[in-house]
């Protein structure tokens, strides 16, 4: 007779640790997933910006044929409503050695999967990349 008592009792204590726990887990698994989406998208834009800037860096580019090999990434990546910008303007005429940034910025709520919950405070995502003019 005291087992049964026991077993009933260790019923309520597992409902009452699952409702103390689940909430945790819930918020864990969640936070992973968006932290998991917020780096996905940061690499995602380090590629774009390094391709732009390989590509304005190199000799007898500019930055416009920086920032559409920036923009092609940004398509083929699936960047939603990204950019990209070189400084300092890139010409011809620009001298070997110039130091180059490029630039890649994008909206992490447009590109995520799912609504943000935990990183709901992070507007845009923006990586640099730096090459010297060559």
């Amino acid at each position: 007779m005291a087992l049964r008592r026991s077993n009933r009792n260790r019923k309520g204590a597992a409902t009452v640790e699952l409702a103390v726990t689940l909430p945790v887990i819930a918020i864990l698994t969640f936070g992973t997933i968006e932290a998991t989406s917020l780096i996905s998208l940061r690499q995602r834009l380090l590629t774009v910006a390094y391709e732009a800037a390989r590509t304005a860096s190199g000799p007898g580019q500019t930055s416009t044929t920086g920032i559409a090999a920036g923009t092609n990434v940004l398509t083929a990546r699936g960047i939603n409503g990204g950019s990209v910008a070189i400084s300092p303007f890139v010409t011809v005429t620009t001298p070997t050695g110039t130091e180059i940034a490029a630039t890649a910025t994008a909206p992490f709520a447009t590109n995520t999967w799912m609504k943000s919950f935990i990183l709901n405070g992070i507007d845009n995502v923006t990586v640099t990349v730096k090459m010297v003019r060559q």
